[in-house]
């Protein structure tokens, strides 16, 4: 199956920014004249002008990569406005930690902004946060754009270093993310018998009232690992790919793919990983007030304990905006196959998709479990995959409706118009049908097309295609249920001009 990060490199995207004089990297070597350690200690830290570091390593045909291996940390960045700058695309320049620290900037720093642009990040480590992009500095905005962050490691010790924040990227500041891979990224314990649930973030972490966005990306086969303290009991942090810990910001994450990340763990008394350990099996949810908006984003093969996919844990005083996500054949320990919602915040949950999602717990949802204020469950999918419940919101709520449901599910004698119908055949298997990430539809003339609520319709689909369209051909437009709405070329060829 393609993926959205397939389509990353050929995104439109603004004329790039270049200092006048740009600061050359033209050495692999770890450090000397030309490195790449060298041009972050020229940085000038008084100066406002952008600077820019730039690479021109020399390569030859047989050997396109330009390529730095670090034999020591890099020493922090200090300049009020740096760019990193790989210029030719991130396969091309690839800055290799060899089990070191890659960009820091530490909280002293006058750095006010800082863009890493088309670098490949690989093998940084840290016994702390954050093992290939660390910043300290709250004031910092941070913009990472079309770079790939690639078997990055932060270690937890329960001795030293007990809590752990982002396996590749960890950022107190402003961060903006877009068109950029995350494949391979740790939390790890030092050792066999290291456990703690204060790890969050195997790929990403963030924290303090600053937004957040990500858009355009892939999260893929990020993971916390660690070992065990009790031979009886093993457990692990949250957020496989993500965790997010934001007070009064937006956090808005969009057109991203999340494929196979999961929170996992070894028990001394056995030879084999335990998934679904922690809870947010790609993305975990904490901090309080502001909101955090899951848009056209795609989810499956995620594992985590509460939400397989998602999980809100305890986030007092948000709001949580889903809207036009894919939610599929992941797999809770607990609560929430797809998503859960603990003891949490205020709920909008419109044109969304759930199917073969799994709580492997008895008597618990398989799809989306929420103890939550839901201000909208509208135009939703839920399509059960065993004899769990699809759905189960836990506190009163009348804000529902135009929903389809496999089993007994979770709206209130208020709701009039959600069905239960049993199998849903006519839901296909993802595949890309345009944007930037796969999606499920359905065949001609089934249940979601035009039977949506218009008042609690998206404007646009999962793939940007404008809601609503009349998908029976009736003359009349009407919203879809779930994350896609029939496009006119669905439109055209039902009505046989083929050609």
């Amino acid at each position: 199956m393609k993926h959205a990060w397939i389509l990353l490199l050929s995104a439109a995207s603004a004329a790039p920014l270049h200092a006048q004089n740009p600061i050359w990297v033209t050495s692999g070597a770890s450090s000397g004249s030309g490195t790449l350690r060298a041009a972050i200690l020229s940085l000038n830290p008084s100066t406002s002008a952008l600077q820019e570091i730039r690479f021109a390593i020399p390569t030859t045909p047989s050997n396109p990569i330009a390529e730095v291996v670090l034999a020591e940390p890099l020493p922090p960045i200090n300049g009020t406005n740096v760019l990193i700058n790989g210029d030719r695309g991130a396969d091309y320049v690839v800055v290799d930690g060899n089990g070191r620290q890659i960009f820091t900037v530490e909280e002293n720093a006058t750095t006010t902004a800082l863009e890493i642009r088309d670098l490949t990040l690989r093998g940084g480590a840290v016994v702390n946060n954050g093992g290939c992009v660390r910043i300290r500095r709250a004031a910092t905005a941070t913009t990472l754009r079309r770079i790939v962050a690639d078997q990055c490691k932060a270690y937890l010790s329960v001795t030293t270093n007990p809590v752990v924040r982002g396996g590749a990227v960890y950022t107190k500041g402003a961060l903006t993310i877009e068109d950029s891979r995350f494949t391979g990224n740790r939390i790890l314990s030092m050792s066999a018998n290291e456990a703690s649930s204060d790890a969050s973030g195997g790929a990403l972490f963030a924290e303090g009232s600053q937004p957040v966005t990500i858009a355009r990306s892939l999260f893929r086969d990020n993971r916390i690992y660690l070992g065990n303290q009790l031979p009886s009991f093993c457990r692990s942090g949250s957020g496989g790919a993500i965790g997010l810990a934001l007070t009064n910001a937006l956090a808005q994450i969009a057109d991203t793919s999340f494929v196979d990340n999961a929170t996992a763990c070894r028990n001394p008394t056995v030879t084999y990983d335990i998934d679904g350990t922690g809870d947010g099996g790609a993305i975990a949810v904490y901090g309080q007030g502001g909101e955090t908006r899951l848009d056209a984003n795609y989810f499956h093969g995620n594992i985590g304990s509460r939400g397989g996919a998602v999980g809100f844990l305890q986030p007092l005083g948000m709001l949580a905006t889903l809207t036009n996500n894919t939610f599929h054949e992941n797999t809770s320990n607990q609560a929430g196959g797809g998503a859960a919602l603990i003891n949490c915040c205020s709920l909008a949950m419109t044109n969304n998709t759930f199917s073969g999602n799994v709580a492997r717990s008895p008597g618990l949802a398989n799809q989306l479990q929420a103890s939550s204020n839901v201000l909208a469950l509208y135009n939703n999918i839920f399509n059960g995959a065993n004899t769990n419940r699809d759905c189960i919101v836990s506190t009163a709520q009348q804000n529902s409706g135009h929903n389809l449901y496999a089993n007994d599910a979770c709206w209130t004698s208020g709701d009039g118009t959600s069905q239960i119908v049993g199998a849903m055949p006519w839901l296909q298997a993802p595949r890309m049908t345009g944007g930037y990430v796969p999606t499920m539809m359905y065949t001609n003339g089934s249940l979601p097309v035009d039977r949506g609520d218009d008042a609690h319709c998206a404007a646009r689909d999962a793939r940007g295609v404008p809601r609503p369209l009349d998908g029976d051909i009736d003359g009349t437009s009407h919203c879809d249920i779930g994350a896609v709405e029939h496009s006119f070329i669905d439109v055209i060829f039902r009505s046989g001009f083929q050609g």
